[in-house]
């Protein structure tokens, strides 16, 4: 959609006589415009039901184009003169953003310039606080501010100005109107408000409209827009000079630099949509590798952010702590398992483990335990990307089989073979049990993801598994680590994964969810008795990542904890496993499927052979979804805030990729 969202510093500042000038000199130039509201307040009744006096405005603007000017163009029509969320209370209904915006989609389609005019002015409240700031956000339209000028303009504009960009939108200038006739000093006064406004806000003024008398209104608002739209015919974006320097030049995840998987252009994601710059939306099955849980752009994570940003936005942890770092670890030893008291920031996932790994290792030699340097393992795991976290990934099917002669070489069981919800078999411990007592006098720590293994296969397993590590390690004095980054946070129906087992480890790891998705994070947290061995006799931890206890990503990821804490998500990943049961379902019976497993919000279907990653992910955009396959696994973990037809719709593009695409 192509176009501009017109908006006010204030009610009554000429927003639709800006608008329905713009409109008639945009059609005298030949484009197939439209003018549009959302919403509009304050409708009279008559015989065809309700009419907004604005529609006589845009009849005169607009004539001889649509002599009866846009009756049809507005999405909500309201009697009371009032704020739009009382309007549609008093109406009994209620708005909602998403619908707004693609009913502003819906009208805007055909046309190559789209002016859709807001109520009020950006702070409008339309209920469930969401503001009119919020769909101009959803619709991505560079905004133009219309001012009166008079005594307060300058704080009002500037602020609104401010308003906007903090919420990342742009804004193609300012129209400044005049509503009342100045006197000579109000002259002197009003040509310094447009100046001052330009200036501090560092923004274009489109137009400048005198007062003008009734007589010649629609005339002279006219003559006075006609310059502002010179600059206000956009072209369609041309991305493809960008997508040609992404593909030479920028190295994405787990693909070729010269001969990349190619990558599509993001251009907005809020809520469990992701718009792409072409305008196509997508529901996210992915919640950007499993940490936008909340959805993108919540507002409480918003807020946090832009507070915390003119405030304090970074300093060194080294002999410096503030507010944000100790409201986070407070949560954390709140909501982690009893006994995990010391929590350790760290920049991300696998620094979180590469952190763990090393507080074991020197938790053993503070022990005296100096033989002890080995971590034991199971197959299938995926740890990170690092050098201690790929060294416990699995060394000859996973990611990072490549360096596995570069690694440390750690002690690996076979992956489980007691499956989640099924009878447990003692048996399968065996081997893992030998081959540990076998080497326990070389071994700090046992590490494994919790009932589930994320990157390394999507693999569920029984929680007595989990039971009998626990117990392996408290039997030889080995310390346990549970990697719940993928895990944690109610991704699995429990806070944390190791509640199937009710399994307490020594040491957690902590990431993705953590950071709500907004900025990166993640945390190590550990018992007293690993934080004391260490820390005996002087001794420190060996570790201190330069961006350690952001303030920022501290901020953003308390937020994200709050929410957690409200509890909504136990009944939203409830939901959402139970719809992938039903969605997912059908593709057990598809040619090529060899397992469909659920479990949470985390949804699987396994092939019997490697996908091909770039045709799927072609065929997923075609349904609306996005998706991102690896090796034989189609899966998805999308926000908890997906709706229930949103999952039904990722699981009817699953089974049609399978049906139609996977051997093409």
């Amino acid at each position: 959609m192509n176009g501009y969202f017109i908006t006010g510093t204030d009610t009554d500042v000429g927003k639709t006589c800006v608008t329905a000038a713009l409109l008639r000199n945009l059609l005298d130039a030949g484009h197939h415009a439209l003018a549009l509201k959302p919403i509009q307040s304050g409708c009279r009744e008559t015989p065809d039901g309700l009419v907004a006096d604005d529609v006589e405005i845009y009849a005169r603007f607009s004539t001889p184009y649509f002599p009866n000017g846009y009756p049809e163009a507005c999405c909500h029509r309201f009697a009371p003169a009032c704020s739009p969320h009382l309007a549609a209370e008093l109406a009994g209904t209620s708005l909602n953003v998403n619908e707004l915006a693609h009913a502003v989609t819906e009208l805007a389609t055909g046309h190559d310039l789209v002016l859709v005019e807001g109520a009020g002015g950006a702070a409008v409240p339309l209920g469930n606080k969401q503001t009119m700031q919020d769909l101009m956000q959803r619709l991505d339209l560079p905004v133009i501010l219309v001012a009166d000028n008079k005594l307060g303009v300058i704080n009002h504009a500037l602020m609104t100005i401010r308003m906007l960009r903090d919420s990342g939108l742009d804004i193609a200038g300012v129209v400044m109107t005049n509503t009342t006739r100045p006197d000579t000093q109000g002259i002197l006064m009003r040509r310094n408000n447009t100046e001052t406004i330009a200036h501090y806000g560092n923004i274009p003024i489109l137009a400048e409209i005198p007062f003008i008398e009734q007589i010649d209104f629609d005339a002279e608002y006219i003559r006075h827009m006609a310059p502002a739209i010179r600059h206000l015919t956009p072209s369609p974006a041309d991305d493809s000079d960008d997508l040609t320097f992404d593909r030479d030049h920028i190295w994405h995840p787990y693909t070729s630099a010269v001969n990349p998987l190619p990558s599509v252009k993001v251009r907005t994601a809020h809520g469990s949509r992701i718009t792409l710059e072409d305008g196509t939306e997508l529901i996210d099955g992915m919640a950007s590798w499993w940490c936008a849980i909340h959805g993108y752009a919540h507002p409480a994570l918003l807020d946090a952010a832009r507070t915390q940003l003119g405030r304090l936005p970074h300093v060194m942890f080294g002999g410096l702590t503030h507010d944000p770092a100790i409201e986070l670890c407070r949560s954390l030893c709140d909501m982690t398992p009893n006994g995990l008291e010391h929590v350790f920031l760290a920049d991300s996932g696998s620094v979180s483990v590469e952190a763990a790994i090393k507080m074991a290792l020197q938790y053993m030699q503070a022990d005296g335990q100096t033989q002890r340097t080995k971590i034991f393992t199971i197959r299938g795991g995926y740890h990170g990307d690092t050098c201690g976290a790929m060294s416990v990934c699995d060394p000859n099917n996973g990611m990072h089989h490549l360096f596995s002669g570069l690694l440390p070489h750690q002690i690996f069981a076979p992956r489980p073979t007691c499956r989640f919800g099924e009878p447990y078999d003692p048996a399968s411990l065996a081997e893992t049990t030998r081959l540990f007592e076998e080497n326990s006098h070389r071994i700090a720590a046992i590490i494994v993801e919790p009932i589930v293994q994320g990157a390394g296969g999507m693999y569920f397993y029984h929680p007595d598994y989990l039971r009998g590590l626990r117990e392996l390690a408290d039997a030889h004095g080995v310390l346990l680590i549970l990697d719940e980054i993928a895990t944690g946070f109610g991704r699995t129906g429990k806070l944390f994964a190791c509640e199937w087992a009710d399994v307490i480890p020594d040491i957690m790891c902590v990431g993705k969810a953590l950071s709500g998705g907004t900025m990166t994070l993640a945390a190590t947290v550990a018992t007293s008795n690993v934080a004391q061995t260490i820390s005996k006799d002087g001794g420190v931890f060996m570790h201190g990542p330069t961006f350690m206890g952001n303030p920022l990503a501290c901020a953003v990821a308390t937020a994200s904890l709050e929410i957690l804490q409200q509890g909504h998500w136990k009944t939203q990943v409830h939901a959402i496993e139970q719809r992938l049961e039903t969605a997912f379902g059908p593709c057990r019976d598809l040619p090529g499927v060899k397992d469909v497993r659920v479990l949470g919000s985390i949804g699987v279907v396994e092939m019997d052979t490697p996908v091909n990653v770039q045709r799927l992910q072609a065929a997923f955009i075609e349904h609306g979804v996005w998706l991102r396959p690896f090796g034989k696994l189609i899966y998805v973990m999308p926000p908890y805030i997906i709706t229930q037809d949103e999952v039904s719709r990722l699981g009817s593009a699953v089974f049609d990729a399978i049906a139609h695409h996977i051997h093409e």
